[in-house]
């Protein structure tokens, strides 16, 4: 069972138990997802899930070391998107943020083409999305503001930064990435 206080914006935010996102991570495998999938398709090294699940079968009540953004991304991939804001999306027209990027850019991680500083100009940073700026991005997911920044000035912004900066206009991440699903999956 994942606690609710999880399951929230950062500034709310209680860090999960091992076991809380070792039932993630079972959710997702149990659903059509080995280890090696989920380390192709998410871009997250296996090295990375089994340090924020370690012991969990013993020591299911030692909190994780996952961090913030990494939990709002396997939450989203597993049916709850959008903790960050409690549930909330950003309004945009979806179809015309989808023209500002080539189909490459809402692949799977093992698909997919980072956009250009150019493409990104057209949603971040700019006057016709106000919530979309490096800073107020940085300060919802608790990332690096420079390094951020200088990921979207270079086109070299992680894949897992992207599908969180896509899921907060409403698109679903899960359906982006997880394209062999086995069935509904959500942690609801």
């Amino acid at each position: 069972m994942i606690r609710d206080t999880t399951l929230a914006p950062y500034n709310k935010w209680t860090k999960p138990f091992v076991s809380e996102v070792a039932e993630v991570i079972n959710l997702l495998k149990d659903n059509g997802y080995d280890s090696n999938q989920l380390v192709s398709v998410t871009g997250i090294q296996q090295k990375n899930v089994n340090a924020w699940t370690a012991r969990y079968k013993n020591e299911p009540d030692n909190v994780s070391t996952i961090p913030y953004p990494c939990w709002c991304f396997l939450c989203a991939l597993a049916g709850k998107p959008n903790i960050q804001s409690d549930g909330d999306v950003i309004e945009v027209n979806v179809r015309k943020v989808l023209s500002y990027f080539k189909p490459t850019a809402f692949r799977p991680n093992d698909k997919f083409v980072c956009p250009t500083s150019e493409q990104f100009s057209n949603l971040i940073d700019n006057d016709n999305y106000e919530a979309l700026t490096t800073e107020k991005l940085s300060e919802v997911f608790h990332w690096n503001a420079t390094n951020f920044a200088h990921g979207i000035s270079q086109g070299s912004l992680p894949f897992l930064n992207w599908s969180l900066i896509v899921m907060t206009l409403g698109i679903d991440i899960q359906k982006m990435i997880l394209k062999d699903l086995l069935g509904p999956v959500s942690i609801d």
